[in-house]
């Protein structure tokens, strides 16, 4: 039992370093076309890798934090972020390379959440949800100090599901799967899945009024076996 519980502090902690240096990579990527120098793009990278797991450590009062208890993983974050930083200014990055990445960094940091929610001895719901908040959390903060709009709130973005997905299929199997296994498979949907919804366009349906809302919003539906976007208009729009 001792020897599983050393097993699964290993995963959580190197799932968090992964996940730090893919989401630093995030952070510098987002500076992009902002017109940031050097200091702004390291704080950048810094709250958007270590933003996650702080909120996640100080939800379940798990103190110290993380990155207070071990510095490497700032080291981390500010490392790959300069790499990063020299990379971009000599060669170009794919225009999706943001959300693959972020893709990456949210099924990592999403079971990470999980799983130390669950080592602590917190209920399955709470364990879901420190596995969303610690997925997501980071690229909110990355996206206020952007200046744009966090992808979790917007109805064009197919994000936290994700994680909600991968979160609740860990945890439901947690004790039935063995335990890397388990985690490299919820780590897998997520990843599939935000994929597949980056570059299918998939949407979740958008709340709207009948008659109140004027901008046309984009809705999920199904036509002729595969998902497509439709446009709500008024209803005195249609008439």
């Amino acid at each position: 039992m001792i020897g599983l519980d050393i097993e699964l502090e290993r995963f959580v902690y190197f799932a968090d370093l992964f996940g730090i240096a893919v989401f630093a990579v995030t952070g510098v990527l987002a500076a992009r076309g902002k017109q940031i120098d050097l200091f702004g793009v390291m704080v950048l990278a810094l709250a958007t890798s270590l933003g996650g797991g702080t909120l996640r450590d100080l939800a379940l009062n798990a103190h110290p934090l993380i990155w207070i208890a071990d510095p490497i993983l700032i080291w981390t974050a500010l490392g790959v972020a300069f790499l990063t930083f020299g990379y971009c200014r000599f060669f170009r990055m794919p225009k999706r390379a943001l959300l693959i990445f972020d893709a990456v960094g949210l099924a990592l940091f999403t079971i990470a959440g999980a799983e130390k929610a669950i080592a602590l001895g917190f209920s399955p719901t709470i364990a879901v949800i420190m596995g969303i908040s610690t997925g997501c959390a980071g690229g909110m903060i990355r996206d206020l100090l952007t200046g744009r709009i966090p992808g979790i709130l917007q109805h064009e973005e197919f994000y936290a599901s994700c994680a909600l997905i991968g979160a609740t299929f860990y945890v439901l199997m947690h004790g039935y799967l063995e335990p890397n296994l388990l985690a490299f498979l919820s780590m897998g949907i997520i990843f599939v899945v935000r994929l597949v919804a980056i570059y299918s366009g998939w949407r979740l349906p958008v709340f709207v009024v009948a008659g109140i809302d004027r901008t046309p919003r984009r809705v999920l539906g199904f036509r002729r076996n595969a998902w497509t976007v439709h446009t709500i208009k008024r209803d005195d729009e249609k008439k």
